[in-house]
């Protein structure tokens, strides 16, 4: 889609109208405010300006443009959300070239074809057909999902579809084979590939053909299977994979497709939950089993993408997924995800060392597979029975190890009557008193976005000896945001911004410079920061902070307190803060030299703490 017609489409729709069919705005200095819709609050945080026409909560984080915010509020896709307002506006779109959506569809015919060629290779391979039914897979499954197999040859495929008239440009466009020539991106269409060229990608492989959510095959996932006759193409199986998939194309993104999707996505809206496993062979025998409402990742950990198009189904997510040490903590970042996206998280309940099919295998009545499911965990109950097997609660260690775990789940909830409740069962559980527990959670820091990152850790905390408290770059980074943004209230503190300009996180340095440098506030407007040639980025974050300008000059309205001594405050704080953290990162480095024995720089690194600790105020 052009960038133009995303211009064109923001223009000629006014934010706070639109914003203001869906809650009551209220008039905020030079912007509105509102109770946010995205979360609970009885004090409004919600911000809309019309300005520079972005919104912004500053209770739970969302924000972003008109487009944003009508994917957020009614649960669409970008592309659903932008033909929507495209229609309101009057703003004509075309998504595609149409030499573009040409190759889209010559791709889907290939992989169609493709598909077609693995299924009957399968029917006609007695080995790989008793693989399946030894693994549980019934006729009637193999028939609906098409399921294939790539023979143990370089080329077999390849041939077949050259035979039916395709290019091999073209399949090797699909990811379906490999072109033996090095071919620059740039140079690809330039490119006369031979069949001889190209190879298949999948060879000695059980094929998953999988699709789109309006039923086209969009790509494969290939698992190995080796018969009675050593394989010919592939010499060692643990350097090519267990399961290869097929490569990111112009019709397949793999953090983006959840797999059967396409025929579960009715029961996932009528049965009012999702049971979300990990690969084809779980999602298999549990559809097999009688459970509908199944979805599953192929090659890849959940992602926001893969929430978002859940979230349109339900609310509800069961997590089938193997919950052993390994890889634990990619699957609490796709929790954490979740939970964010407001969805009730549930945990599957499988016998140590099982996935969903092994387990079905042995329990394949659709009865047993209810009971799982209804037996789900809810997570707080599994994170807690997860946090007990972390360490002793009769030892100070493992006192510290259950409470670092757990104490930052209990944080994030945001019922009083769930966080008083798990304080107390913790509080029994390790035998400390809950107001030391109580006092304890409130050094946590607050997460300032409501979005957390899948390749971000998701538990950053360490429990203090009761008196020491975190301090970690986030922290700040959202102490100089908000100094910043008072700033933009009181022109007159750019001199004592100056003076502590080497106590402010890179991150923010940028923004704090052109704070400095500016004539007036005039000189920060969009239209003049562009002339300077500043980028799109610094230009946004510039933006949001004057949204969050009138948030902040409300509340300390509230409590009568004046902008030019809170900013002081702020920015003692964030010295002390920054010191700290040096402090913390010249004792490691003591450590060190004291271990290598190097008494020059201990001596050095000593004199630098020294320094330092006296600057503390």
């Amino acid at each position: 889609m052009a960038f133009d017609y995303l211009e064109e489409i923001r223009n000629k729709i006014d934010i706070v109208d639109f914003i203001g069919q869906y809650v009551k705005l209220q008039k905020a200095g030079a912007n509105y405010k509102a109770l946010c819709p995205f979360h609970k609050e009885k004090t409004p945080s919600f911000f809309v300006s019309p300005s520079r026409q972005i919104f912004h909560c500053f209770g739970c984080g969302a924000g972003g443009d008109v487009i944003t915010f009508l994917m957020k509020i009614e649960n669409l896709e970008f592309k659903d959300a932008v033909k929507i307002l495209a229609e309101k506006a009057g703003v004509k779109i075309t998504y595609d070239k149409p030499e573009v959506q040409e190759l889209k569809n010559k791709l889907l015919e290939i992989n169609k074809k493709a598909a077609e060629f693995y299924h009957q290779q399968l029917l006609s391979n007695k080995e790989a057909l008793d693989y399946l039914k030894k693994r549980g897979i019934k006729d009637e499954t193999i028939e609906a999902f098409k399921l294939g197999f790539a023979p143990d040859d370089w080329r077999s495929l390849t041939n077949y579809l050259v035979k039916n008239g395709f290019s091999p440009k073209d399949i090797v466009s699909t990811g379906l084979a490999i072109s033996k020539i090095d071919i620059p991106e740039e140079k690809i269409d330039k490119i006369q590939l031979k069949e001889n060229d190209i190879y298949d990608r999948f060879r000695s492989r059980i094929m998953f053909p999988i699709e789109d959510i309006t039923g086209n095959i969009i790509a494969f996932t290939g698992r190995i299977f080796q018969g009675k006759n050593p394989l010919k193409t592939i010499k060692d199986i643990e350097a090519v994979g267990k399961y290869v998939n097929s490569p990111q194309t112009i019709v397949f993104d793999k953090s983006k497709v959840l797999y059967g999707l396409s025929k579960t996505k009715n029961f996932l809206h009528t049965l009012g939950s999702t049971l979300l496993v990990e690969g084809q062979m779980d999602f298999l025998m549990g559809y097999q089993s009688g459970i509908k409402n199944i979805v599953a990742t192929s090659g890849t950990s959940l992602t926001s993408y893969h929430l978002t198009i859940l979230k349109k189904y339900n609310n509800v997510l069961i997590l089938g997924f193997d919950m052993d040490e390994a890889g634990m903590h990619a699957k609490e970042r796709g929790i954490e995800l979740a939970l964010n996206k407001e969805f009730d998280v549930k945990i599957l309940q499988l016998p140590q060392g099982k996935d969903l099919a092994d387990y079905l295998l042995e329990k394949p009545n659709e009865t047993d597979a209810q009971k799982l499911i209804q037996s789900a965990l809810p997570i707080m109950d599994f994170y807690f029975e997860r946090a007990k097997t972390m360490g002793q609660p009769n030892t100070l260690e493992g006192k510290k190890t259950i409470i670092s775990y757990f104490l930052p789940k209990v944080k994030k909830l945001g019922n009083a009557v769930d966080k008083a409740f798990w304080l107390e069962k913790l509080s029994q559980y390790v035998n400390i008193d809950i107001n030391v527990l109580e006092d304890e959670i409130n050094k946590i820091p607050e997460e300032q976005n409501i979005i957390i990152d899948e390749n971000e850790p998701v538990n950053t905390y360490i429990p203090s000896e009761q008196l020491v408290s975190v301090v970690n770059e986030n922290r700040l980074e959202t102490m100089a945001e908000r100094i910043l943004a008072l700033a933009l209230k009181d022109f007159t503190v750019r001199e004592e911004l100056q003076k502590y300009q080497e106590y402010f996180p890179e991150n923010s340095k940028t923004i704090l410079m052109l704070f400095i440098r500016a004539n007036d506030l005039d000189d920060l407007k969009e239209e003049n920061l562009k002339k300077n040639n500043i980028s799109s980025e610094i230009i946004d974050k510039i933006n949001l902070l004057f949204l969050r300008a009138d948030y902040e000059e409300e509340m300390l309205n509230r409590f009568n307190i004046k902008i030019p001594e809170e900013i002081e405050k702020q920015l003692v704080m964030l010295k002390n803060e920054s010191i700290k953290e040096a402090l913390k990162n010249l004792e490691s480095q003591i450590k060190e030299a004291e271990k290598s024995n190097n008494k020059e720089l201990m001596k050095d690194l000593l004199s630098q703490f020294n320094n330092l600790s006296k600057q503390l105020k």
